[in-house]
């Protein structure tokens, strides 16, 4: 699997940032809201710009377990379709072996497959 470069990282911590910020500055109260209401609504504000944040910081640990999944899931499938292609070789030698024996009964492979096409 190819490394992540570090300019991917430090852009997906710029774009949780900026969503954070940006959202953060849309919530900000105007000029129409006084005293304890202002402080109640920039509380609120700081709150959901720091909730944005995180919600937009979490799809970067969410996409790197999404990637080590896949890659577990290739190695997976690779190994199994080794795993067929190496029985299939080793059905075939012992086929082989078994038609070079001077023995009928071996000839007719004691219940064996001795010739698997591949």
């Amino acid at each position: 699997m190819k490394r992540l470069s570090w300019w991917l990282v430090a852009g997906c911590v710029m774009v949780a940032l900026a969503a954070g910020f940006g959202i953060g500055a849309w919530a900000w109260p105007s000029g129409d809201v006084t005293g304890n209401e202002r402080v109640q609504a920039r509380t609120e504000a700081l709150r959901t710009g720091l909730t944005a944040t995180g919600g937009a910081g979490a799809a970067f640990p969410l996409q790197l377990a999404f990637r080590r999944q896949r890659a577990t899931e290739l190695a997976a499938a690779d190994t199994r379709h080794d795993a067929a292609e190496r029985r299939v070789t080793e059905l075939y030698a012992k086929g082989v072996e078994q038609l070079g024996n001077d023995i009928a009964r071996k000839w007719l492979g004691d219940g064996n497959v001795f010739l698997f096409p591949k």
